[in-house]
């Protein structure tokens, strides 16, 4: 799994991207798992190797480069969210959010 940052800051205690969502993706899952890092210009070309993409909320990037990101991940065939729909769908808040739209639920429940 890549979890995903566009800026370089230096990352501190209990950070969300390197410390919170991973141990809250371990802890939902009951078991251990490979995360990597990327941060800033260096996001990965080969993005295949990876199940998931988890991205910041980019906002150090403009619009086009973020929707590239996008679009690689998807020429790669990874699935790609950002942090507050993770964390959402993790602490179980996503599927009351979506509660009114239900073919975002359909679309929820299929790839869950």
């Amino acid at each position: 799994m890549l979890i995903a940052e566009a800026c370089t800051h230096h990352p501190i205690g209990d950070d969300i991207g390197r410390e919170k969502i991973p141990e809250c993706i371990k802890k939902r899952l009951g078991f251990d798992i490979d995360f990597d890092i990327s941060s800033g210009r260096d996001y990965p070309e080969k993005l295949e190797k990876y199940k998931l993409i988890i991205h910041c909320g980019a906002c150090t990037l403009n619009r086009r480069e973020m929707l590239t990101r996008i679009y690689k991940a998807r020429s790669h065939g990874v699935p790609i969210t950002n942090y507050g729909v993770a964390i959402a769908h993790l602490h179980g808040g996503l599927e009351r959010a979506l509660e009114p739209f239900p073919y975002a639920r359909e679309c929820l429940e299929d790839i869950c």
